[in-house]
């Protein structure tokens, strides 16, 4: 009787254990994340443009996954983790615009049409379904180098065109008092604006949107941005992390480098169109690539000023982590104790055996 009742304890105790796990890990955890955001605010709802930025979430394919068998759990689990983190950073932000920086889908780039738009079904109905009925929220795509080729592969027609009809949209885009422009630096598409303008300017807000750097890897097509296009501002993404750079609009001389971090997270605050052009990079919103520094960008454009941070989302590994051992734990105790019966036995058996033999 003693016997069964530790075994119902330890039963117990494991299933509470695992059920606490479990509620914290997919629903407690990333409400407490949330809380430790740094708030901003509008002025003047009428002259704020509030801003989410979503870099490199590259969803995951069906082909080049390392640990192939487990593929199907790899897209559930990473799919989830997007969907339940950028719905906290939406809902923190209740944006203006959504801009997604490139590298939607990891796999795009080699991937045939069906696979293609099963990707991108998988898109939709992470980011936007659940929000459809928020038609007053604009959102801007751009391709990265894992959706039309560029690095691995050979960016092509097909996949470039493949690409627009998924995420139709004009290259310039008015919001409010702001031109967002989207920049390819895969492609070295710049778009057409025939206006004459000056930096100095901020009656009109220019901000330059590319997956790849410009000011973060200077080269001639960079110059030739900022040149033809004055942008005050660039947000871009691809290195999976985050971090501000400025330099003297005019000049372009010396780059400075703030590195942004989850333990120095806070609100960094810029004048645009006084001296200095920003580039902010996005960190990747997936768990997947290689870093623990991983989050949504949070920018506020209000009164030729922009104030940014980033929405930091709670690690997965080490809760995936957790599940293996509350999985694997309860049968190597099994074992164990399988195990040390038997020595147990056997031992007994040989001494009686001895003693017989006397």
């Amino acid at each position: 009787m003693l016997r069964f009742s530790k075994k119902k304890f330890c039963i117990y105790f494991w299933a509470i254990l695992t059920l606490s796990f479990i509620f914290y890990a997919e629903f407690l955890n990333y409400k407490l994340n949330s809380r430790t955001w740094p708030r901003m605010s509008c002025k003047s709802d009428s002259d704020c443009t509030r801003i989410l930025l979503v870099a490199d979430p590259q969803i995951i394919g069906r082909l080049n996954e390392i640990i192939h068998p487990i593929t199907p759990f790899s897209i559930f689990d990473s799919d989830r983790y997007l969907k339940i983190t950028y719905f906290y950073a939406y809902t923190f932000v209740n944006p203006h615009v959504v801009i997604f920086l490139g590298d939607l889908m990891d796999e795009a780039h080699i991937a045939s049409d069906d696979d293609f738009y099963s990707y991108v079904r998988r898109i939709f109905d992470i980011f936007l379904k659940p929000y459809s009925q928020n038609n007053h929220v604009k959102h801007i795509w751009l391709p990265g180098d894992n959706d039309i080729g560029g690095e691995d592969t050979q960016v092509t027609p097909k996949k470039l065109q493949r690409f627009e009809r998924a995420f139709s949209q004009a290259s310039i885009n008015n919001i409010r008092n702001i031109t967002f422009f989207k920049i390819n630096r895969l492609t070295g598409i710049i778009p057409v604006y025939k206006k004459e303008r000056e930096f100095y300017d901020t009656s009109k807000i220019f901000v330059g949107l590319s997956h790849v750097p410009l000011m973060f890897r200077p080269s001639v097509f960079s110059e030739k941005v900022i040149n033809k296009m004055w942008p005050h501002i660039l947000f871009t993404a691809h290195e999976h992390k985050s971090m501000i750079i400025n330099t003297d609009a005019l000049l372009h001389r010396d780059f400075h480098i703030i590195p942004v971090n989850p333990d120095n997270s806070e609100v960094y605050e810029y004048p645009l169109g006084v001296q200095d052009m920003y580039e902010i990079m996005i960190p990747t919103c997936s768990y997947r690539m290689g870093t623990m520094k991983i989050g949504y960008g949070f920018a506020i454009i209000e009164n030729s000023e922009v104030r940014f941070t980033v929405l930091w989302s709670p690690t997965r590994f080490d809760k995936l982590f957790g599940y293996l051992i509350l999985i694997v734990l309860p049968f190597a105790f099994i074992c164990f104790f399988k195990t040390y019966g038997c020595v147990k036995r056997n031992i007994c058996k040989m001494l009686l055996l001895f003693l017989l033999h006397f």
